[in-house]
């Protein structure tokens, strides 16, 4: 593709996060055209092509993926979808932006890897979206100088305002808490160790056996120690941060910038009520920013091995919930085509 050329991008899924990126790269993203969406119910699909004009509509996403116009693809689908949609643009040579988790299981995320490192380059990222977000750049920034020491604990919180019934507390460690265990990885800079993780009920509606609060404890492989707190029905509405708390300081994520409100003789701010009002900025930023790297030989975010290696952590955080005590997570190789591994961030 000519560096004068928009990048015809294709969007699988187009539920509330595909319907997200094909307006981003409608309206937002520069260097790029919304080419197709497809979903498997077509007239959705219909309305998103309608609305932005000239967009193909797939009923079948293999069949968008193999549309010799389409050079890029983003996957917003059912997560259980995730891992034969990657596959599938790995044969046919497409650079891929998957939303999290990269697939259902750890070992359907080796597949993946596996197949990209026989191709031989890096054609999949994954929707680590908070690596974009503006406030968790900033403390990734400071901790990178050097301003609060090495990092030895990072503390983190997840909370959604409500969930409908149907979910498990393996879901909530899967879709929720894998955000989480990147973003860990990624402000500590070395691989999850060990995992400990306890829970409770406060959501009686999703039923008794489900686990809605779930706190992890953990340790790296160079010792750090850890914590992510879990709610996905807080009541609230929905809250995301992190802090980092270094030999000789601590930085965390800044508060909601929204203005104060005083009334009642109370003072207040607004409070996002989902991942896609609070994230908005982070989307874009990070759509462009794979969309530009395309353009500059191949992806440079979150990549397959990151995918891989918090699902691997997930496993052990699972195994923790079903058996109430401490677990080791499987000691991975990274193969070299993702690099040297986490170092200690200095």
């Amino acid at each position: 593709m000519g560096n004068s050329e928009q990048l015809a991008v294709g969007v699988i899924g187009t539920g509330g996060m595909g319907s997200m990126h094909a307006e981003n790269l409608h309206a937002r993203v520069a260097n790029a055209r919304l080419a197709a969406v497809s979903d498997v119910d077509i007239a959705r699909a219909g309305e998103i092509a309608e609305r932005y004009g000239s967009v193909a509509v797939f009923g079948e996403a293999v069949e968008l993926i193999r549309d010799e116009e389409i050079e890029a693809v983003v996957i917003s689908s059912p997560d259980q979808t995730h891992a034969p949609l990657v596959l599938e643009c790995l044969k046919n040579r497409k650079p891929v932006l998957c939303e999290k988790p990269l697939a259902d299981s750890a070992d359907a995320a080796l597949e993946i890897l596996e197949a990209e490192v026989e191709l031989g380059r890096k054609l999949v990222q994954v929707g680590f979206m908070r690596h974009y977000d503006p406030q968790h750049v900033a403390v990734k920034e400071e901790v990178a100088s050097g301003a609060v020491g090495t990092p030895v604990v990072f503390k983190g919180w997840h909370r959604n305002a409500d969930q409908n019934p149907g979910i498990t507390s393996e879901w909530v460690v899967i879709n929720a808490t894998i955000h989480d265990i990147d973003s860990a990885r990624w402000f500590i800079g070395e691989e999850i160790e060990e995992v400990y993780v306890r829970g409770m009920n406060t959501a009686p509606k999703l039923g008794e056996d489900v686990w809605d609060v779930q706190l992890i404890q953990f340790s790296t492989t160079g010792g750090r120690m850890g914590s992510i707190e879990t709610n996905v029905v807080s009541g609230y509405g929905y809250e995301v941060g992190v802090e980092i708390v270094g030999e000789s300081g601590v930085v965390r994520t800044a508060p909601p910038s929204g203005a104060v409100v005083r009334r009642e003789r109370a003072a207040s701010q607004r409070i996002e009520d989902g991942w896609l009002e609070r994230f908005h900025t982070a989307y874009v930023i990070e759509v462009q920013n794979w969309v530009e790297s395309l353009r500059n030989g191949g992806p440079t975010g979150p990549d397959a091995w990151d995918g891989y290696a918090s699902l691997v952590v997930a496993d052990a955080c699972i195994a923790s919930l079903r058996s109430g005590s401490p677990q080791k997570v499987a000691r991975l190789e990274m193969p070299l085509l993702y690099g040297e591994g986490l170092e200690v961030a200095k």
